[in-house]
């Protein structure tokens, strides 16, 4: 005998929000489609095997996970068979609408025009003035939202396709044209990608956004990386650094040359991914300070998106004053 067919299948930005589905009772299966697209290579010119290589590559390492198979992602959204509708549910952030331009075109060219794909994507909730996100709704908030589900429209396939494809341009010119034209059909998108770019260097220092946050958290005395990441959300409101990329940032700044931050384990378990104190080096308070440049100091070897930034390359940049890319 064949499987049950389900009714829906849901997709979600992660197992916090599937378990939500699950808890509340809302009929279905239930998959993720979550990769953390803003960290490493996203290069384009590659088929969809080739990327999955080169993102399982960047993805692997002690502390993956069996959550972030990219594969099972993509084929449990393709046997198409086992349910009637796909319902997608994501919401405001960087990492959501990144994972949303990925999927969108995916879904387009593996799934059967006939076949029902709606989409739940909120930026707010009633009573939660601070929403960050689906995961963090109770089942009775979570269950209803259901009902409000829309029909993946063509104006957000196009506009899905159009981003992907500059998200992976090998310089950032088309998105940051993108998200200055119509997005109105994917409204966070806008704001979302803003706030990407601003993960480039910025023309007054050389840092990132998120490194610059987290040089001011290390100043004076330090401080350890457990009691840093619930302040480093402070102000965002399109992006949340996980645990293993702020200690990640933490460990790359800390083996530039010079370095720009000290990263000390030694009166600290090292059993947790944030059992370590930052503290700021001169160089660190010199860059911070807007004395010296991050790039020019400690030099530079990032993927965002399609973009490689190596030294001896030209240096794109984010002007915060213009609220545009500039090339250096």
């Amino acid at each position: 005998m064949g499987h049950p067919r389900n009714r829906f299948l849901h997709v979600a930005n992660g197992t916090s929000t599937t378990r939500t589905i699950e808890a509340a009772g809302i009929p279905g299966a239930c998959s993720i489609w979550a990769d953390p697209l803003y960290e490493g290579p996203v290069p384009g010119g590659l088929t969809d095997e080739e990327l999955i290589d080169v993102r399982t590559h960047h993805l692997a390492g002690p502390d993956s996970s069996p959550v972030n198979d990219l594969r099972q992602w993509r084929a449990a959204i393709a046997r198409h068979e086992a349910y009637d509708e796909l319902v997608l549910w994501y919401e405001h952030d960087l990492f959501d609408q990144l994972n949303l331009i990925q999927l969108l075109p995916w879904i387009r060219q593996h799934l059967p025009e006939t076949k029902p794909v709606t989409l739940i994507c909120i930026g707010a909730f009633p009573g939660r003035p601070d929403f960050k996100g689906l995961g963090e709704l109770r089942t009775d908030e979570l269950a209803p939202l259901l009902g409000t589900r829309q029909p993946i429209s063509e104006p957000q396939y196009a506009l899905a396709e159009r981003a992907w494809h500059a998200f992976r341009s090998p310089t950032p010119e088309a998105l940051d044209a993108l998200r200055s034209s119509d997005t109105s059909a994917m409204p966070h998108l806008s704001a979302a990608l803003t706030r990407f770019l601003e993960e480039y260097p910025w023309t007054r220092d050389g840092l990132s956004r998120t490194e610059r946050r987290l040089l001011e958290l290390a100043q004076g005395h330090g401080i350890s990386l457990v009691k840093a990441f619930p302040l480093m959300h402070q102000g965002e409101r399109s992006y949340h650094v996980g645990d293993l990329t702020l200690a990640s940032i933490a460990h790359d700044l800390a083996r530039t040359s010079p370095p720009l931050l000290t990263v000390d384990r030694s009166s600290q378990s090292t059993s947790r991914v944030l059992d370590a104190v930052v503290g700021l080096t001169s160089a660190g308070s010199s860059v911070l300070a807007g004395q010296q440049d991050r790039v020019n100091t400690s030099g530079l070897d990032r993927w965002l998106g399609g973009v490689h930034l190596q030294d001896g390359k030209p240096v794109w940049r984010w002007d915060d004053g213009r609220q545009a890319m500039v090339v250096t």
